[in-house]
């Protein structure tokens, strides 16, 4: 399996013969490799975590590029589907959908979901994380999130040893939050922070989030380099 973080809360997992794209903000994310989607070869699936636009992102054009299909809030599915995304598999909290040989839960978040049409918001479901289980490996991604205590029973229901975190502050958990998430909740045996330096108002610093975990490996990575696990 290679893992890429692309910036702010974009990661590509390759596992298993699949391709698969987490919160595809590419356009407009400083953070983001420059021209990488257009490397991009195959893509089987798009996992949104919520309807932000930093989240959200080159969804539509890439859901239509690949064919891929797009694992989200059933809102989410309905308003994208209305832009040309054929292939969904709608979802909500506490549900799993299995594709391929691999499975994606829906799992809770603590945050805001909408979009915003003619200055108005529209709410896009509930915020949520995923957990995402390929025949190997069981990779969480929290999505935005502040920190629950409920953590813990993802790491009960699904025992991921691999997690993205959000520590970027003021709209999600920072990194003293999300030290206790891996401290006290999650088992993991790496933590990869997200969400962080996209913009000055994420202010969070992933190395004070490497500084207080002490179990688990913290990797601080750099946008567009692949790594394995």
């Amino acid at each position: 399996m290679k893992l890429t973080w692309l910036g702010h809360s974009a990661v590509h997992i390759e596992a298993d013969g699949r391709s698969i794209l987490i919160d595809p903000f590419l356009s407009g994310n400083p953070r983001a490799p420059e021209g990488w989607a257009k490397g991009l070869k195959t893509l089987e699936a798009i996992v949104l975590t919520h309807g932000h636009s930093d989240h959200v992102g080159d969804t539509a054009e890439l859901a239509k590029r690949f064919g891929a299909t797009l694992f989200a809030q059933f809102e989410l599915c309905a308003w994208l589907g209305a832009q040309g995304v054929e292939k969904t598999q709608p979802m909500n909290t506490g549900g799993t959908v299995e594709e391929a040989g691999i499975r994606y839960s829906m799992v809770p978040a603590f945050h805001s979901s909408a979009m915003l049409e003619d200055a108005k918001p529209v709410t896009m479901g509930d915020p949520a994380g995923f957990v995402i289980r390929t025949r190997d490996h069981a990779i969480y991604h929290a999505g935005d999130t502040c920190l629950f205590s409920d953590m813990a029973l993802i790491d009960r229901l699904y025992a991921p040893k691999i997690g993205f975190l959000p520590c970027g502050d003021r709209f999600t958990m920072g990194p003293e939050h999300a030290a206790i998430a891996c401290n006290e909740f999650l088992h993991l045996d790496l933590v990869v922070p997200i969400h962080w330096g996209t913009f000055d108002l994420l202010h969070g610093d992933p190395k004070v989030l490497r500084d207080r975990v002490s179990r688990g490996r913290v990797h601080i990575a750099t946008p567009g380099d692949a790594f394995e696990p």
